[in-house]
């Protein structure tokens, strides 16, 4: 976002350094009132994004700057399955995970109070932000597509987007560019700051069971804030191709235990009447995909047992031990019921 602002030479290291602590700052300032974050992220910086990436897809689309090129690997075969598995390094669905617990108390902040009024403004909202999101990923699909010939050699989607829109717009879209990378981090850091931080608050504050007698349930919300804000400080500064390459092994362990989480979740009403399904298809995801991923980071090649897994060499191997964790609960719950 910073380095095509600046001519070659300057100290960018120092440049990103000062810029990532005034982004935290103001970050943790904005999260230090989570009630105000509906109208500042859904009618102020949410619609600006929008609005921006409109200009770079529609401007793509009008005037291509290349033509599509025949896929490369890993995408050359079974590309779905592959987009799918590179989608994690989005971090959608766990941002989600996070995101309901700041998502519900503001629906409660609008005068929404009884559980199934919230569940359906939490649902509605969700629909209309998948909508939105496919809307965007088609797009931004569609300037890798255009814009990937010319640019063959790119390490990430971000260098492909500037280009393109500094090739269609000049500077006025290099600053396009560094709005919609500033928006959409600043709307998700945000976010994320304040659901950590009122998830922690909450699970060892001074509410909580034993809270008194822990060093962490003295901790407020905003102590809780400012440590995640610093943290993310830090990691920020390393780079985006560093952090990709320091996140596929972490998602790849997370991402299939949060797909079964939200599944059973979406069915929460059967799984909560057989809840050993809970713990047994949870603990065998996570025990396939753990193992999966630090093979994959450490001992690349080395064969593992989950790799004779049905669908295993295209990354689903954790899928069939989840459907046999779920059946195992479901019949110790079963059981134990009618004793």
């Amino acid at each position: 976002m910073l380095v095509p602002l600046f001519p070659q030479g300057a100290p960018i290291g120092t440049i990103r350094l000062v810029f990532s602590i005034v982004f935290f700052a103001v970050a943790y300032a904005l999260a230090m009132h989570p009630g105000a974050l509906t109208k500042l992220l859904g009618r102020i910086t949410g619609p600006a994004l929008i609005l921006l990436l409109i200009m770079v897809v529609g401007s793509s689309i009008v005037s291509p700057a290349g033509v599509a090129q025949a896929p490369q690997a890993p995408y050359d075969s079974a590309a779905p399955i592959q987009g799918f598995l590179t989608g994690y390094q989005t971090m959608d669905l766990l941002a989600s995970l996070t995101f309901g617990l700041v998502i519900a108390e503001n629906i409660k902040g609008l005068g929404v109070s009884d559980s199934h009024g919230l569940m359906r403004e939490i649902s509605r909202a969700g629909i209309v932000a998948g909508i939105l999101m496919a809307l965007v990923y088609c797009g931004l699909a569609q300037v890798g597509a255009s814009f990937g010939s010319v640019m063959p050699n790119a390490t990430n989607g971000a260098a492909l987007l500037t280009a393109s829109a500094t090739l269609h717009f000049g500077i006025a879209g290099t600053l396009i560019i560094a709005a919609i990378y500033l928006l959409a981090c600043l709307n998700v850091c945000i976010g994320l700051i304040s659901c950590c931080g009122t998830y922690f608050a909450e699970t060892f504050g001074a509410a909580a069971p034993g809270a008194q007698t822990r060093v962490l349930g003295r901790i407020p919300y905003a102590g809780w804030a400012a440590a995640f804000a610093i943290f993310s400080c830090v990691v920020s500064n390393v780079g985006l191709d560093a952090i990709l390459t320091f996140s596929v092994p972490l998602l790849s362990a997370l991402y299939p235990v949060s797909i079964v989480f939200v599944i059973m979740g979406m069915a929460h009403r059967a799984c909560d009447r057989l809840p050993l399904t809970w713990p047994w298809a949870i603990g065998a995801t996570t025990v396939v995909s753990v193992a999966t991923a630090l093979r994959d980071a450490f001992f690349a090649g080395t064969w593992l047992p989950f790799d004779a897994l049905p669908l295993a060499s295209l990354g689903f191997g954790w899928l069939l031990p989840a459907l046999c964790g779920a059946a195992v609960g479901a019949i110790l719950s079963a059981t134990r019921t009618t004793k």
